[in-house]
């Protein structure tokens, strides 16, 4: 009888075990989310997407060297798990590279992804395919993310991934990366072919540079996400996902309101596109969070009623110290709440993808 119910333990303590290791992760960041944003997201949406997460709790952000972080470092603590100077790409402060989830995940046969509405190579997808002492290097950063085995890409950036005698070309030499990526990618060139597409290994280089505002992009950011969900899914070992809603940070940056609340409107519908996966899927773990706070962004005047922000103020076109939001879903997501520091979320994500 003894042994029996010491059988009956074990087998429940490996379903457990199971049930609370993620196959799929999927980490969305709203660059420059802070709890102003959140708020004026609830406030023009009604209920919105975020409204669905059960778990929730506030990360710090400060980088190692600064109180107030920037986007590179940030990043660097969610894709790595270790604090880094401002400016860093996935490297220490004697630049020596710190391995990202990304990294973790392709060891373990997943699939691997980003998406995201800047530049692919700018500080926040960089810093998951990358490892660069300046986040200003963009010629290197591309020549990373190429060599990196990212199996989705989507995002600006094209320009950076040209040799320097085609048109448009913001390279520095001859080197040819998007016929490089080409031999192992399929690459589509416009929305329609980006729609249509059903294989595997997707690179849509969408923007020369940085792509427009929401209202000025032709695909939605909750299309991104979910295309790349349909093609990373596909492997029976999972995936890791990295969705960045980029522009939200340069709403702050340009103290526009407007701009802030369209931006995490996308970015919110990315979100809801993950959810609705993982909700089906049982195996997924969503994480939202930010890498840091723009603006100092405070909502002062609104109506409920007629779901409209009225009056705002800024303290700052910088980033803040503000700690931001973590939201999370799914098998192994309970410990991603209360007050917590970045590098709980980079450390969580990359326990889930090691052997």
């Amino acid at each position: 009888m003894l042994l029996k119910s010491l059988k009956l333990v074990f087998v429940l303590a490996l379903l457990s075990f199971a049930s609370e290791t993620p196959k799929n992760i999927i980490l969305f960041i709203g660059d420059g989310m802070g709890p102003a944003q959140i708020t004026a997201l609830k406030t023009v949406t009604g209920t919105p997407n975020l409204e669905r997460f059960k778990n929730a709790g506030f990360a710090t952000t400060y980088s190692e060297d600064e109180y107030v972080t920037d986007s590179a470092a940030g990043a660097t603590a969610l894709a790595t798990g270790f604090k880094t100077y401002n400016g860093a790409i996935s490297v220490d402060a004697a630049h020596q590279k710190l391995k990202t989830v990304l990294e973790y995940a392709e060891e373990l046969g997943k699939s691997t992804g980003l998406v995201a509405t800047c530049s692919i190579t700018h500080a926040t997808p960089a810093a998951f395919a990358a490892h660069q002492p300046s986040r200003k290097m963009n010629n290197e950063i591309a020549d990373d993310i190429t060599a990196s085995g990212t199996d989705v890409i989507i995002g600006g950036g094209l320009s950076f991934f040209l040799p320097k005698s085609a048109d448009n070309s913001a390279r520095e030499d001859e080197k040819d990366l998007f016929s490089k990526l080409k031999s192992s990618h399929n690459l589509v060139n416009n929305d329609n072919e980006f729609k249509n597409f059903h294989g595997k290994n997707l690179v849509y280089l969408y923007a020369k540079e940085h792509p427009g505002k929401a209202n000025e992009r032709t695909l939605s950011l909750k299309e991104m996400t979910s295309k790349a969900i349909e093609v990373l899914s596909q492997n029976d070992n999972g995936f890791f996902l990295m969705v960045e809603g980029s522009q939200i940070d340069w709403g702050g940056h340009a103290n526009e309101s407007d701009y802030i609340i369209s931006e995490i409107v996308d970015f919110d519908g990315a979100v809801g596109a993950g959810l609705d996966f993982a909700e089906k899927n049982k195996e997924t773990m969503i994480v939202v969070t930010a890498d840091h706070e723009t603006g100092g962004y405070s909502l002062l005047g609104g109506s409920i009623a007629e779901k409209k922000v009225t009056k705002t103020e800024f303290t700052t076109k910088g980033h803040s110290a503000v700690m931001v939001p973590v939201f999370s879903f799914g098998p192994g997501s309970d410990v991603l709440t209360g007050i917590i520091d970045n590098t709980l979320i980079g450390k969580t994500i990359i326990k889930y993808n090691q052997n």
